[in-house]
Order: C-alpha cells, then structure tokens, then sequence
C-alpha cells in the first residue's frame, strides 16, 4: 500500500509539477529566442483570445472615457461606440496582440499585457480618432483629441530577441496553484521585486501536452 501511495505521488508530481513547469520553460525559451513555432505550440490561442476578451474591452471603455472627458455630449458619444464599435475595437485589439510575434515582441520591449491594453491603439484610425468622427457626426463639429500612446507588438520589423536583463526567472513567479483537475495557475510579474501578480496565466492539460489557455492580466 505505501509503495502504491508513494507511486501515486510521484506521478501526481510529475503530472501536475514537473510537466506544466518543463512546458511552461519551453514556452519561456520560445518567446526569448523569437522561436515562433514554439509559442504557437505552447499556447492555444483561441481559448486565450476568449479569457482576455473582457480585460481588454474594460480598457478600451476606460480609454474611450478619457478620450471623450470634457467633450459635450461625452455619454452619447460612449453609447454609440459602446453599441456600434466597441465590440470591432476589441477584436481588432485581439487581433494585433494574439500572434506569436507580437507577444515576442511585447516581451522583448519589456511590456506588460496591462501597459498593452492601457496603451490600446488598434490601428486606423486609432480609438481617439474614431471618437473624432463620432463627434463630427453626432454635433457637425471637429475636435482634436490628443492622440493616444502606440500600442506595442504590431511592428513589422524583424523578430527581437530578448535582452538577458528582461528574462523571466524564478523570481517573476508570484504565485503557483491548481485551476481544476487539469489546470495550473501561475501567477507573475514583470518586476521580480513586485508582492503581487500583474499577471495569471493558466496551463491546462490538453489532449497530450500543457498550454497556456488563460491569461488574466491584473488591470
């Protein structure tokens, strides 16, 4: 009975310890090398498309708040985008981030998915110009708000490698724990000096290997 405890143990450690974490590394090696074909492996993109959805339309909503602050008429102007773009903005959004070379590159700048959703620019025109054209519509007026910050990983320049001193470690992990019977949650920062996670990526266990198939950025 002892030895098949011990057994089962040791599986069970292999399982959900020893594997997600050799993925997880590989995943990490893939986005410092700009191996693209390794991000692709290590990260089931349309379930994570879905889990950061809500992040990223609440920083757009948040970004068009203060877009609009000041302007006459700034509730309707948010009702209309709200309504009629709002949702074209967030999948444009999704679209720019989730590609393997734009999380390398976004880790390479040593940005954050938080800094990407709170830069959002997702493309032309950019969020400040479609508030732009809403208010020419709605009042017959042109305002010129100040454009937004450009948002990172849609350049088209060759993929970066990452610089040894923006390498994740030991000490970016914030926390480590179970998602269900086939989950791991890893909580993380970019400052390896942070108390808490900006970020939680879960690794879940599909089919034959683990993936990254949440990410939950702290906003």
């Amino acid at each position: 009975m002892r030895l098949l405890t011990g057994l089962a143990i040791v599986l069970a450690g292999l399982f959900y310890v020893a594997w997600p974490a050799w993925s997880a590394y590989q995943l990490k090696l893939a986005l410092e090398s700009g191996d693209v074909a390794g991000v692709e492996r290590g990260i089931d993109f349309p379930a994570v498309r879905e889990s950061l959805r809500p992040a990223v339309m609440a920083g757009i909503e948040q970004n068009l708040k203060e877009a609009t602050k000041g302007t006459p008429g700034s509730d309707l102007i948010i009702e209309k985008v709200s309504k009629d773009t709002l949702p074209k903005l967030v999948e444009a959004s999704l679209d720019t981030l989730l590609t393997p070379q734009s999380l390398i590159r976004l880790h390479a700048e040593g940005k954050s998915l938080r800094e990407f959703i709170n830069t959002m620019k997702t493309g032309t025109p950019d969020l400040a110009g479609q508030v732009g054209d809403f208010v020419r519509d709605l009042f017959g007026t042109k305002t010129d708000p100040n454009p937004m910050p450009a948002g990172v990983g849609v350049s088209a320049t060759a993929t970066p490698i990452v610089p040894q001193n923006r390498r994740l470690g030991f000490g970016n992990i914030k926390s480590v724990g179970l998602d269900g019977p086939l989950g791991v949650s890893i909580g993380l920062s970019r400052d390896p000096k942070a108390t808490a996670a900006d970020l939680t990526a879960t690794l879940s266990f599909e089919g034959t290997g683990w993936r990254v198939t949440r990410l939950i950025p702290r906003i």
